[in-house]
C-alpha cells in the first residue's frame, strides 16, 4: 500500500463490513495477518456457540425472524440478549484490534529505513566497469570479473 492512511480507511471499512454481517477478523484478513483473523472469527463462532448452550436450553424452541420474503423467505432465529451483546462486544474488539493493528504497521512502516537508503550504506566499493556494488575484500568484480583498483587502506594479507 503507498498511502498509509489508504491503508487505514480500508482496514476500518473491510472490519465494519465483517462487524455488520457478523463475522470477525476480516480487517485482520484485509491486513493479512492470518492467524489473528482465524483467532477472532473462532473466538466469536466459539463464545457464541458456549453462550448459546448456557442460556437456551432448546435451540428448535427458539423464535424466528423473516429477514427476506423475495425472492425466497430467509429465515433466522431470534438469540436471547444475554447471547448477542457478549458476541457483539468480541466483533467490536475485533474491530479496534484490526485497526491498532493497522496504525502499529503505519508506525513501524515510517520508522523503518529505507530501501535506498540501505543500498547506499551497504554499497560499499562500486565497481567502475559495471556500476555494481561489489566486496571490498576482493580484488575484481563479481558481476562483470574485471579487476578492481587496490585501496591504500586495505591490507592485503
Amino acid at each position: 500500500m503507498s498511502n498509509p492512511r489508504r491503508q487505514l480507511l480500508l482496514t476500518a471499512a473491510f472490519a465494519l463490513v465483517g462487524a455488520v454481517v457478523g463475522i470477525a477478523g476480516t480487517g485482520h484478513a484485509y491486513l493479512r495477518r492470518w492467524r489473528r483473523s482465524v483467532l477472532w472469527f473462532l473466538l466469536t463462532i466459539g463464545a457464541s456457540v458456549a453462550l448459546t448452550s448456557v442460556y437456551v436450553s432448546d435451540p428448535a424452541a427458539l423464535e424466528t425472524q423473516v429477514l427476506l420474503s423475495y425472492p425466497t423467505e430467509i429465515v433466522v432465529p431470534v438469540y436471547p440478549i444475554e447471547v448477542v451483546i457478549p458476541v457483539l462486544v468480541i466483533i467490536g474488539f475485533s474491530v479496534v484490534d484490526a485497526l491498532v493493528v493497522a496504525v502499529l504497521d503505519q508506525r513501524e512502516a515510517a520508522m523503518a529505513p529505507s530501501v535506498e537508503a540501505d543500498d547506499e550504506a551497504d554499497a560499499g566499493v562500486s565497481c567502475p566497469h559495471c556500476g555494481q556494488s561489489t566486496d571490498p575484500e576482493l580484488d575484481f568484480c563479481m558481476w562483470c570479473t574485471e579487476s578492481l583498483p587496490t585501496l591504500e587502506n586495505h591490507d592485503s594479507n
